[in-house]
Order: C-alpha cells, then sequence, then structure tokens
C-alpha cells in the first residue's frame, strides 16, 4: 500500500518546482515573419556576478541558433561595429540611425538586446539553489520599434530535491532552461 503513495507524492513534489510562463509582448502590426537575420548585442548586467551577461547571451545565442529562429550574426563582428561606431560617437547605447547604420552593415533586420536582472544562488536552510531573471527584446532596426520582448525567471528549486538530497540543476542549466521558455515565445507571423 505504501508505494501507491510514493508515486502521487512524487508527482506533487515535481509540480511545486514548476516555473511559471515567462511574460511577453509582439506587435501585431509587425509580426517576426520578415526577420532572417539578427545581430544579438551585449547584454546589460544587473547583477553582482560580472560575467552573468556574457553567460546568458551565450545560452540565448546557443537557443536561437538550436531552434532555427533566425541566422544571428557572429559575436566578433557585433562588438566590431559596436566598438567602432560607439567610441567614434562618444556614446554607449544605440540611437536610431546608428542602428539603420547596424542594419545595412552587418545585414539584419533586427536587433536583440537583453539585461540580467538575477544571476545568483540562494539558500533555504542548507539547500543551495541559482536563480536567474532576464529581459530580452528585437527591434526593428529601420524604425526602432520593439516587436518582441519578454521577462522572466527560472529558479534551480527543487521540492523533491530538498526533501530527498537530489542534486538539482546549477546555474548554466537554469540559463539554458530560461532562454529556451523565453525563446519558445516567439512565432514567426
Amino acid at each position: 500500500m505504501r508505494k501507491y503513495l510514493i508515486v502521487p507524492l512524487l508527482l506533487l513534489l515535481g509540480v511545486c518546482g514548476c516555473a511559471q510562463q515567462p511574460a511577453y509582448y509582439a506587435a501585431e502590426t509587425l509580426g517576426l515573419g520578415y526577420i532572417k537575420r539578427v545581430v544579438v548585442l551585449p547584454f546589460e548586467n544587473n547583477t553582482d556576478n560580472k560575467h552573468a551577461h556574457q553567460r546568458f547571451h551565450d545560452a540565448v545565442t546557443t537557443e536561437i541558433l538550436r531552434r532555427g529562429l533566425f541566422e544571428v550574426v557572429e559575436k566578433g563582428e557585433a562588438q566590431r561595429f559596436l566598438r567602432e561606431e560607439l567610441v567614434r560617437k562618444q556614446q554607449e547605447s544605440l540611437d536610431q540611425a546608428t542602428a539603420q547604420r547596424l542594419g545595412y552593415e552587418l545585414n539584419v533586420e533586427a536587433y536583440l538586446a537583453g539585461s540580467v536582472e538575477d544571476f545568483s544562488e540562494r539558500q533555504n536552510g542548507n539547500y543551495r539553489y541559482p536563480v536567474v531573471a532576464a529581459t530580452l527584446r528585437i527591434v526593428d532596426v529601420k524604425t526602432g520599434q520593439i516587436i518582441w520582448q519578454s521577462s522572466g525567471s527560472e529558479s534551480g528549486y527543487n521540492t523533491a530535491g530538498r526533501i530527498f538530497g537530489f542534486v538539482g540543476a546549477d546555474i548554466n542549466q537554469v540559463s539554458y532552461r530560461l532562454a529556451q521558455r523565453m525563446l519558445g515565445t516567439i512565432t514567426a507571423e
């Protein structure tokens, strides 16, 4: 009789660790179907982890390529363009004219920008788990209009893991899960 109680208990504990769907916006007027190639700009880092933005950037880029959503400009080309343009203009972010030039020179219809809000380890008693939170947006280079944006968070917390001492996901696995869930809201219309 006891083994029949264990299965429902494990299912219940697994459900308690489920993540919420990320919030997102998609512009109905443009859709995303016309975008074939994007550049993924360096992400802002609003955390205490000095490499969080680079690690999440790589997770997002990998997921875009894995899903076949868009072609992606090589990171070095994007960095070269930004270094030349932003240093020459003595500015820190893209203005509309620079975004249009980015589109022309790198042959992209849009850029993906983002920020990492949390990239940390939390503790609940002696149980440690990672948390990652971020925002991503795709912007049309010609108009400057945000055509898609998503914000979400992902936790490595697992009730069954905490109770039974199972090893949970590390911060890289949590980053990839968050990137998958956020980019899963993109539909080519």
